[in-house]
């Protein structure tokens, strides 16, 4: 036992060769808090979930993009706007209204009663617009003046032998310049706003998403609004999304408003889409993205387009990695035993010198 005590390093002094001071007890007492001070911080420090980011070469192929859409049109019925895809292989979302709902808002933002809208005759007049012009090599818009169509009646129609045809087209006549039902039904619902929400499914290929005005409707369309710059596109992005969310994910155009006063225009958003895989604590990886956009305006007056809002997305060949981390335990029991050495030994060598600087004072009283 005698040989196994001289390996003791901290060697014991006797009770009656100890000192105990005013200085002593106050550094001990500041001691003793310090030491609980850094230990709770040391402790926060290990709780706190950190995250790392890094970049790598996305070599992920063959998932399809989900593009979450939450939008606002306040000055547009839902009637007249449309939504549509193409990726730059030319292809559309088949059924791309699946899983998007449009519903209808009043002047004040509140939402109204779903409406079957009133289709008597429409379809029927929109197809004659369209066959008629397409058979005969003229744009839709030209054909919409009524003096492309009366031509063509004239010189192709007349005297034809075709029984049916002409029947389809004496039935078919009436609506063809005019469809009074549509136009009714759209100045009923004028001051009308429109919120569409849901989410799309496409290729992972750049491509564009957008918002337009129907086509089909196009007689209809300038029968009520007169002009182009009466189709106010003005719009209030609620959220855009690519993939599901994750905690602290920022998507910069939520929240945007782009509201025009006077005219109306082309909106045109270019955003670079940055494939993302976040791994959060304990949990399995989420695939997502992050994007970051520019955006372009041009009014009606600039181009001869009827007012339209573009998104175009573009894919990043870098992916991001975001990963959640904690302090591993040895490092807390390591932080722990070097706050309370640490503290001991410097308010030890701090107690010594307040000691002797005492005693030395004390001799010079003395």
């Amino acid at each position: 036992m005698v040989r196994l005590s001289s390996f003791d390093v901290y060697p014991k002094t006797l009770q009656e060769f100890r000192e105990r001071t005013l200085t002593g007890a106050v550094i001990s007492l500041v001691c003793a808090v310090l030491i609980v001070l850094l230990a709770g911080i040391e402790l926060a420090d290990f709780l706190t979930v950190k995250k790392s980011e890094h970049l790598f070469v996305d070599t992920s192929r063959g998932k399809p993009l989900q593009i979450n859409i939450n939008i606002t049109f306040p000055a547009l019925p839902c009637s007249v706007i449309s939504l549509d895809t193409l990726d730059v292989s030319g292809n559309h979302v088949p059924d791309v209204m699946r899983h998007i709902t449009k519903s209808p808002l009043d002047q004040h933002g509140g939402r109204l009663p779903q409406e079957l809208p009133n289709t008597a005759g429409r379809p029927a007049a929109a197809a004659a617009r369209r066959l008629l012009a397409a058979g005969h090599g003229v744009s839709e818009e030209e054909f919409e003046d009524g003096r492309a169509a009366v031509q063509m009646l004239k010189t192709n129609l007349v005297g034809k032998p075709d029984a049916l045809l002409s029947k389809l087209l004496a039935e078919l006549l009436p609506s063809v310049f005019e469809d009074k039902g549509a136009i009714e039904d759209l100045r009923k619902h004028l001051g009308e706003g429109c919120h569409i929400e849901g989410h799309l499914l496409v290729n992972k290929v750049a491509g564009h998403f957008h918002f337009a005005l129907q086509k089909a409707d196009h007689h209809v369309l300038m029968t009520v609004f007169k002009r182009r710059d009466a189709l106010n596109v003005s719009h209030l992005v609620h959220s855009i999304s690519f993939g599901e969310p994750y905690p602290g994910m920022r998507n910069p155009l939520d929240g945007q408003h782009k509201v025009l006063h006077n005219g109306s225009g082309f909106f045109q958003y270019y955003i670079k889409v940055v494939p993302t895989i976040y791994e959060p604590l304990g949990a399995a990886p989420l695939h997502t993205n992050q994007y970051s956009y520019t955006e372009l305006f041009r009014t009606t007056q600039e181009l001869e387009k009827l007012p339209a809002v573009y998104f175009h997305y573009e894919l990043s060949p870098i992916m991001a990695r975001t990963s959640e981390e904690r302090r591993a335990f040895s490092n807390l029991l390591t932080g722990l035993c070097a706050v309370v050495g640490g503290v001991f030994t410097v308010a030890s060598m701090v107690d010594s010198s307040l000691h002797a600087l005492g005693k030395r004072i004390k001799k010079g009283e003395a």
